[in-house]
């Protein structure tokens, strides 16, 4: 008998070149078969007539922690579509912890932020130091570091000496751009890939670096794109939604993430308390809160009276993407006919813009994408780049990871992890978590009795010989 089956959806399924109606058999977490018709007995039917289903999809920038966050992040992905994600920036033992309360049945690979003060000691560590805290990670069960220089940047020098040491280790690295001499923006981006120097990196949402910040967004997006078709070793995501994410603190009259004050001043507000009160209460800012069920904005004198309880102690978001450049940026191929930049993201899970589902089904609406190419982005590239060999197809044999769509109401319809069924129309039904990790973590999370896969190591070639759609 089958554990599941799923009848009369249209199958879209790039890397076997599938797109028709068929049925999917899966048994003990692998899909089994895959046919016009199924007519085994099954313990579970899933009637998708009407619903498309991909290869589940992979989310290559989120953040699920409860720190500054809440316990709701993984469930938010998994009612948005999502069975795998990439967080980028952790804290690492946050997310381990928290997967009791807060495991709703999703695959997660983390990151750890390389944060002067909390997990190295100062903004210039030394080689070693920076070594041991790849080496560290690693153990730990992250697949590897994230350098935060939009929001606490650090001098040249170190990000370069981080990512050639990373390299060496064959750990991921990703930076969100920005430096003691370049900020957040398209000259940060021109500084990062020169970092790079040909060694993998990857860029974290290219959508923030097109703002309008240094030339229009149009420019700047176009750019963009050069400089990552001419550097095949970067891997990029970007995402679809128009707000960021970032800090919102205020200490001593001056926003702790650079990122903030960026996005007050290009508003037009102060980038000091006032203005970031005045920001929330007009509703430019949101502030995110739990709402007990999932992460919300609070905007107006409810969102300032949050953020003063909490002392400024909050993430928020501004509307800051443009549209124009998310698109460029979504859209992009190179002369061969990949994708310029490989993947879909959110940067959501605990922030409320996890729109890969609603947006990207627009972008497939309007003719810009294909489903199979939408597919390519929101699944297959992820899965090729994080060395998950069982996922991102729909081959008999792979990790059942599937997502049907509902692409008339542009939603997320089920959400199947494994072969187990997470989120069904709107119904959260996962618990737990499986946290992929580097080989130099799966003792550690043994011992732990945390539900691990172990990934492939990085591989520069991978990245550089891109899928063709």
């Amino acid at each position: 008998m089958l554990d599941l089956l799923i009848r009369g959806a249209v199958v879209v399924d790039p890397l076997n070149h599938i797109h028709s109606k068929k049925d999917i058999a899966v048994i003990d977490g692998k899909i089994s078969d895959i046919r016009e018709e199924i007519t085994l007995p099954a313990r579970k039917v899933i009637e998708a007539d009407g619903k498309v289903v991909i290869p589940g999809i992979i989310d290559m920038h989120t953040h699920m922690r409860t720190v500054l966050g809440h316990k709701h992040a993984q469930r938010m992905i998994a009612l948005a579509g999502v069975c795998t994600t990439l967080d980028m920036a952790g804290p690492l033992e946050d997310i381990l912890t928290s997967i009791p309360e807060s495991g709703a049945g999703v695959n997660i690979a983390i990151l750890e932020a390389a944060r002067e003060g909390m997990t190295i000691s100062s903004s210039r560590p030394s080689v070693q130091e920076q070594s041991d805290f790849i080496d560290r990670t690693l153990e730990q069960g992250g697949i590897g570091i994230k350098l935060l220089g939009g929001h606490f940047p650090m001098d040249l020098d170190i990000s370069k000496s981080f990512i050639d040491l990373a390299n060496d280790k064959k750990a991921w690295v990703a930076w969100h751009v920005g430096s003691t001499a370049h900020g957040s923006n398209i000259e940060g981006l021109r500084e990062a890939v020169s970092s790079a120097a040909g060694k993998f990196l990857h860029i974290a949402h290219v959508n923030s670096y097109c703002r309008g910040q240094i030339s229009n967004e149009t420019a700047e997006a176009v750019e963009a794109i050069q400089l990552l078709k001419n550097n095949p070793n970067l891997f990029s995501e970007s995402y679809l939604s128009p707000l960021n994410g970032t800090r919102i603190i205020v200490k001593d009259n001056v926003p702790l993430s650079k990122v903030t004050s960026t996005c007050l001043k290009k508003l037009g507000y102060s980038d000091d308390y006032a203005g970031m009160k005045k920001a929330i209460f007009e509703g430019a800012a949101g502030v995110l809160v739990d709402n007990g069920t999932v992460g919300e904005l609070l905007k107006g004198q409810e969102g300032v009276d949050y953020w003063e309880a909490h002392e400024t102690k909050c993430t928020g978001s501004f509307a800051v993407n443009p549209a124009v450049s998310r698109f460029l940026l979504a859209t992009a191929k190179r002369d061969d006919g990949s994708f310029v930049v490989d993947s879909f993201s959110t940067d959501g899970g605990c922030y409320p813009r996890n729109v890969i589902v609603e947006n990207g089904m627009l972008l497939v609406k309007f003719g810009a994408l294909t489903l199979s190419e939408y597919a390519v982005k929101a699944s297959l590239n992820g899965a090729r780049a994080l060395g998950l060999k069982n996922k991102g197809h729909l081959s008999v044999g792979a990790d059942a990871d599937i997502t049907i769509l509902d692409l008339q109401n542009e939603r997320a319809y089920a959400t199947i992890v494994e072969g187990n069924v997470i989120m069904l129309n709107g119904l959260l039904l996962g618990s737990g978590t499986t946290i992929i990790c580097d080989e130099r973590g799966s003792r550690t999370l043994s011992k732990r009795g945390i539900k691990h896969v172990v990934k492939a190591p990085v591989c520069l070639k991978t990245i550089e010989n891109r899928f063709i759609p």
